[in-house]
Order: structure tokens, then sequence, then C-alpha cells
């Protein structure tokens, strides 16, 4: 709650430096043209363009840290404040673009060569609506989980190859108390990747926290905390771990 509440402040400063106090060199691309070509950009207009889109984006983390921190009793799902925030940055990067004298004339046409300095924004756009919406539904499926002869494996992004051998203690816990992530991913309900628990323990998890339990793994690596799509299947995945 607070990692976004502090986000939400950087993002509000940034956006009233750039909007009230003309600090236009925080500006990307504008901040490395030429003298010629600033003069034809309107940077009053495009800047109170960047500094709405900080203010809407600040505006959406502090939704979400009160959703989050406080709870409100609500059960409230993430993935539309996500959304809103990716259009908002879309459509700012492209309105910004009419003010932008080197790309468009005094009528609103497109000067020659305008189209070509286009293209690095229209592969930048792409990618934010394909590969940012397509990694969010990527993080967003169950844990799947095989057991083989030999090892359990589980599969996907961080996933890890967990000989039997090697394991020391199969529990069926809770989700254990987490202080951070270090390197990984919160999508919706879903945690996936490594995180520190409030204890200062370093594990690796694969939990969607609409589950209420989960299979805490011990073994030469990091410790592994795991459940599945259902109740009744992480409580089986525990027993078939536990027998091997």
């Amino acid at each position: 709650m607070w990692g976004l509440a502090t986000a939400a402040l950087i993002l509000f400063l940034l956006g009233f430096a750039v909007h009230r106090l003309g600090w236009h060199f925080l500006i990307s691309g504008y901040n490395t043209m030429k003298r010629e070509d600033k003069e034809r950009v309107n940077i009053e207009a495009v800047a109170r363009l960047i500094g709405f889109m900080c203010y809407g984006i600040a505006a959406i983390f502090l939704i979400i840290a009160a959703i989050q921190g406080l709870g409100f009793g609500l059960d409230i799902p993430l993935e539309p404040f996500f959304v809103l925030m990716l259009v908002l940055v879309v459509v700012t990067l492209w309105r910004a673009q009419k003010y932008d004298g080197n790309i468009y004339d005094e009528n609103g046409k497109v000067r020659p060569g305008g189209k070509k300095r286009l293209i690095p924004l229209v592969v930048v756009l792409t990618l934010l609506v394909t590969v940012v919406p397509g990694l969010w539904l990527w993080f967003s499926q169950p844990t799947e989980v095989t057991l083989t002869e030999s090892a359990l494996i589980i599969e996907g992004s961080y996933g890890e190859t967990v000989p039997y051998d090697e394991i020391e203690a199969v529990t069926l816990t809770y989700e254990p108390s987490l202080a951070r992530r270090t390197n990984g991913a919160a999508t919706g309900s879903r945690l996936t990747g490594h995180f520190r628990t409030t204890g200062g323990e370093d594990v690796l998890v694969f939990i969607d926290r609409d589950i209420d339990v989960v299979v805490r793994i011990d073994w030469s690596g990091k410790p592994i905390y795991v459940n599945v799509e259902l109740h009744e299947a992480t409580e089986q995945l525990y027993e078939e771990v536990q027998a091997k």
C-alpha cells in the first residue's frame, strides 16, 4: 500500500513540475530536440497533457492502495484500473502528437516526412496494447504442477523443477505474510515469483490468494509456496507430494 502511495506522490510531483513549473526538460523526446524543432512544438499544451496523465495515474495508484490497504470490506477487481491506466497512457501519447508542428502543419495535415516521425510512437503504442495485456493474462493463469517419477515440476514463468530427494519437508498451510516482491508479478489475486516475508525469509511463490490453502515445500533451494485452481486440488497435490 505505502509503495503505491509513494509512487502516486512522485507522479503527482512530476506532473506538477511539468504542468505548472515549466520543467519541460523532463518530457522525453522534447529534451533532446534541436532548438528549431522545439520552436515548432506547442510545449504548453503537451505539458498540460503530460501533467494530467501523471495526475490521473497518481489517482489510480491511490485508489488501488486504498482498496488493498484499507479494504473497506469490498471485493473490487483491480484489472479495470490497470486497463484505465493503459488507456490513459496510450491516449495521452497519441494526442500529444497533435501539438508537434514537426509532424503536423497549421491545418492539422501531416507534413512531408511526418509519418516517419510517428513510426517509433506507433511501435511503442502497439507494444503497450499487446505485450502488456498479454503478460497480464499469462501471469493470471492458474499454476500448473506436474509430478514425474523423479521430480515435481512447476510450469511457467519462474517455474522450478524440484527433485523428490531434495525435498526436506512438505506442509499444508496458509498464505505466508509477505512484506514485498523482490522479483515477480502480482496480477489480480495471483502472486508469482520471488518475494520476501515479513519475517525476512526469501521465498518463491505461485499463489492464488482466493484459494485459502497453500503447499509449502522446503528443499535445497528457496522455499516454495504453491497452490492450484481449487482448495481440494491443492490438498490433493499436498497428499501426492507427501507420498513421494
